[in-house]
């Protein structure tokens, strides 16, 4: 398993660092038990035709260009959930220690976002609510996309994690 890990992490890093290749497959696992890990944000993917404020940052921008398809457009609840063990990891956004650290939620159209950890590297995968990788259903759940979108935002994305939830926009 550690064996595995460490080749996904590899081939994702030269995948990334080249940008040449696509891998679509998941690098970060499927962490059984995420619905009993507590909730820390509630968000949203907005619906695709949304006008954001004129100040809306380029994270956001992004973040509802890159998902408007879901849901047929029409958005959906977002929920954040840690894995308990990281809590306080999370809280200062790491280092973080090695497994699954975090998990978002698209509640209407079931995808599960993961974050997880390896070696201080943050390792990203899709899921449907199945556990079954779903990665390959779009451009924007490959872990080279969400990849790049994390490191082109790390002072939002520190560490792997974002801190700033689409709702804070209408707020």
């Amino acid at each position: 398993m550690v064996l595995k890990k460490v080749c996904q992490a590899i081939v994702f890093a030269l995948t990334f660092s080249i940008n040449s290749v696509s891998y679509a497959d998941s690098v970060a696992s499927y962490p059984e038990g995420w619905e009993t890990w507590p909730v820390v944000k509630e968000s949203m993917n907005l619906p695709a035709d949304t006008v954001l404020p004129p100040d809306t940052s380029l994270f956001i921008q992004e973040a509802v260009r890159s998902y408007s398809w879901i849901n047929d457009g029409q958005g959906s609840p977002l929920t954040i959930r840690v894995n308990p063990a990281k809590l306080e990891q999370y809280k200062t956004h790491g280092p973080y220690t090695d497994g699954p650290t975090v998990v978002a939620v698209s509640e209407v159209q079931g995808i599960i976002w993961v974050t997880e950890h390896f070696s201080g590297l943050p390792l990203y995968g899709s899921y449907n609510r199945k556990g079954e990788d779903i990665s390959n259903m779009h451009p924007s759940l490959e872990p080279e996309f969400c990849a790049r979108c994390h490191d082109t935002y790390k002072d939002i994305c520190i560490n792997g994690t974002c801190t700033e939830p689409v709702l804070s926009s209408y707020e």
